[in-house]
């Protein structure tokens, strides 16, 4: 298990630069645009980025600024069922949580929305994460029984790996934050725009973990060998 992780913090370094490029795009555009609609756009932009992620936990793709050079044994990039299965995974639990929150009272509304939004999140993660990486590899034999089966040994490593580690980022940012908050800066100073780039690109170091503990589970579930996946090769006893 600890392979995985070392695997995600060596990957989130060697990719540093492609990462902070990516983060300084999005903040660049939200920061230069400001999008009415500017969930939608982090979103669509995040879930390309998390693909790219899969294809490298499963075939060992790189992440450079230049074209991607895909693997000589992985399928063709294909977002289609990856990008309907991400979202449902976020919108349905997402609901379910604002339906819970609507019926709490004000003031414990917000602090019911969040209280159940990750656990909501955790459960559909554990439950259905691995068809994410099953879509990115195009493998027709998954099944959806075969992700239930590893559900629970999921969870216990996306809190051990991407929780721990977000908590862990959200206290550092909100630490290192507070002379920034001091200063009163615009919110259109350049200042301003580095720090969201930079929490930015710590924010892809948890949904590395994520991928990565998806990608392993997924491979777990299948039957035989699967060449062409970029982890350890390891088996539940």
């Amino acid at each position: 298990m600890t392979q995985i992780y070392t695997k995600s913090f060596a990957f989130f370094f060697a990719s540093l630069p492609a990462l902070l490029a990516f983060a300084a795009v999005i903040e660049g555009l939200l920061w230069v645009f400001r999008p009415k609609s500017e969930g939608v756009v982090v979103f669509g932009a995040l879930l390309i980025i998390a693909y790219y992620f899969h294809r490298h936990f499963l075939f060992g793709e790189g992440l450079a600024l230049g074209k991607l050079k895909p693997a000589p044994d992985a399928p063709p990039q294909k977002f289609g069922w990856f990008l309907l299965i991400s979202f449902l995974m976020v919108f349905v639990p997402g609901g379910i949580a604002v339906v819970i929150a609507i019926n709490a009272t004000d003031e414990l509304g917000l602090g019911i929305l969040m209280l159940t939004l990750f656990p909501l999140y955790l459960i559909a993660l554990g439950l259905f994460g691995t068809a994410l990486p099953a879509s990115v590899a195009q493998d027709g034999t998954y099944r959806l029984s075969q992700g239930l089966r590893v559900s629970f040994p999921t969870m216990g490593r996306l809190i051990l790996g991407p929780g721990v580690v977000g908590l862990v980022v959200v206290a550092a940012v909100l630490l290192a934050g507070q002379p920034l908050a001091r200063l009163n800066l615009a919110e259109d100073s350049l200042v301003l725009l580095g720090w969201y780039i930079l929490i930015r690109t710590l924010g892809f170091l948890s949904t590395i973990l994520a991928v990565a503990v998806l990608c392993d589970m997924y491979r777990r579930t299948r039957p035989g060998p699967v060449t062409g996946l970029n982890l350890p090769d390891q088996r539940p006893a």
